[in-house]
């Protein structure tokens, strides 16, 4: 099925490629196999959101945004965008043991972890990705992970994984700071990774934003005509704190009375986030519209006037990257990498404070400013962040790996 010299991948993940499912993580991994060079072999094994066109346990051949992809889904699940009870990422793995499942000749590749304990012990060559700040994630109080109930019990799992793991990229540069640290003699093994924003998709309009407002109104069938559109992306989960971002809204209503907040994605504090609003009584100037295609979300990105992150904490965000990509400020928390491209007094504002009033008044700062905060600027912060910029090291590191374990076993081949 390949031909020789082909550099054969194998990505371990619990999503479906091919589904609706939205988050850095899954744009990520997507990413890499959109971008991956032409001599990559890539399959994925995942989980279906589709039992229909991608039945469990059995492959499927596909394409991925244009990318040949082989797929095979160890089972299937509904209401990708909310955590489960019992995490995903558990049921996954104890999938794929059960599976017995082995692949010979290629490199795996593992977008979260947990799953790499099962071939801890087969030399396949491995690659591991973190994308959080992980010890934050791992702080009760301040995450909805399961494993910041049991912290030890993780880095212990953490530990023997990665002593197995030829890789790991983090982008989290608290993080790649924290794993040398704590795992001394592992040093070499991690490499911080930034975030990227695709600018085939994420790039500056060449209409006015009142031109775009107007476009979205018709599309998406929204109402009023609110002035001034504050914006958030992102998943309604304690991490990014929507609780903090709709009071931080109403201080800034209180300034402004013709802006709206838009927040784009699901999660399982929606119906929480719906009673917060109702009991603030702004429900005329905010809007939850779900999940939305990288499409839509661009045209979002490109009519609104400032992008708010209120998050507890991040690894590098990628709604940021995004939406500067598109002209868009932002301001947000000092949390993770966002001051590599969210510039004071240039692409947004940082905010030290957790304080909805302090946030507040940078969104007023930003939005008082325009030509200080310009469309050139914010494309100019994240000019460096493209996939073929990023990612390029990664795929030269996996070359390198396949080749050191394979290139000569294929030269024996007849």
């Amino acid at each position: 099925m390949n031909a020789k010299g082909n550099v054969k991948l194998t990505i371990i993940l619990p999503l479906d490629p091919f589904g609706k499912a939205v988050g850095g993580a899954e744009t990520f991994v997507r990413g890499l196999v959109r971008h991956a060079p032409n001599d990559f072999d890539i399959q994925f094994i995942g989980i279906t959101s589709s039992k229909e066109h991608r039945p469990p346990r059995k492959w499927t051949r596909g394409y991925l945004d244009g990318r040949k992809l082989n797929f095979f889904p160890l089972f299937s699940r509904k209401h990708k965008n909310k955590k489960p009870r019992i995490p995903i990422s558990l049921c996954f793995t104890v999938a794929l043991k059960l599976s017995q499942m082995k692949f010979p000749g290629r490199v795996l590749f593992f977008d979260r972890i947990e799953p790499a304990i099962i071939f801890r012990k087969q030399d396949n060559p491995k690659v591991g990705v973190v994308h959080n700040d992980i010890l934050k994630q791992h702080q009760r109080g301040i995450s909805e992970v399961l494993w910041s109930r049991f912290p030890r019990v993780y880095f212990f799992l953490e530990n023997l994984i990665f002593k197995s793991l030829d890789s790991v990229y983090t982008v989290s540069s608290e993080t790649l700071k924290f794993y040398r640290f704590k795992y001394s003699g592992l040093e070499t093994k991690f490499t911080f990774l930034p975030t990227w924003a695709d600018v085939d998709i994420f790039f500056p309009a060449q209409k006015s934003k009142l031109s775009l407002k107007e476009g979205l109104f018709a599309k998406t069938g929204l109402r009023n005509r609110w002035s001034t559109w504050v914006l958030f992306a992102g998943r309604l989960q304690k991490q990014k704190n929507p609780i903090r971002l709709i009071d931080t809204f109403a201080e800034y209503l209180r300034k402004n009375g013709s802006a709206c907040l838009i927040m784009i994605g699901d999660g399982n504090l929606k119906a929480c986030v719906e009673s917060y609003i109702k009991k603030l009584s702004i429900g005329d100037h905010v809007v939850l519209l779900g999940n939305v295609n990288q499409e839509t979300l661009a045209g979002f990105y490109r009519a609104s006037d400032v992008l708010l992150l209120a998050s507890n904490f991040e690894g590098m965000p990628r709604c940021v990257l995004e939406a500067l990509a598109c002209g868009l400020p932002a301001v947000c928390t000092n949390v993770g990498e966002v001051k590599r491209v969210v510039i004071p007094g240039f692409s947004g504002e940082v905010v030290g404070s957790f304080s909805p009033r302090a946030l507040s008044s940078a969104i007023e700062k930003v939005l008082s400013y325009p030509k200080l905060y310009s469309e050139s600027n914010c494309v100019r912060a994240v000019s460096e962040y493209t996939p073929q910029k990023v990612m390029q090291p990664v795929y030269d590191a996996i070359r390198k790996l396949f080749n050191a374990k394979y290139a000569a076993q294929e030269k024996l081949k007849p």
